[in-house]
């Protein structure tokens, strides 16, 4: 086993941590909103950016391509897989530019 393989390993654990820390604080900040939310704005903006986020999964997921790819001599031809992969990039991507653009929207507003 090379040192590329022992930190494609470290990667891969240190992506589920991360994963799970988010979900984590996810749920715990919708609970903790609900629970002692007291302005209605705020809770409807909250589970429409929700909302949004799991529709841009569906959409991304259903979008996604799952064409076999090559990697490394091996094919990965797994259809679910592919298309989950597609849908977080596209996802995540589509994530970043919005912030971005809403974040220059707010920045140029005042």
């Amino acid at each position: 086993m090379g040192e590329a393989d022992l930190l494609t390993d470290v990667v891969i654990i240190v992506m589920y941590v991360l994963t799970a820390a988010t979900l984590g604080v996810t749920l715990w900040s919708a609970w903790h909103g609900m629970r002692h939310g007291r302005r209605r704005q705020s809770t409807r903006i909250g589970w429409t950016v929700a909302g949004c986020v799991a529709a841009l999964l569906a959409v991304t997921y259903l979008t996604a391509s799952t064409r076999p790819v090559v990697t490394n001599g091996e094919v990965f031809d797994n259809a679910v897989w592919l298309g989950l992969t597609d849908m977080f990039i596209y996802s995540s991507l589509t994530l970043v530019v919005a912030c971005s653009v809403i974040i220059v929207i707010a920045r140029f507003r005042r």
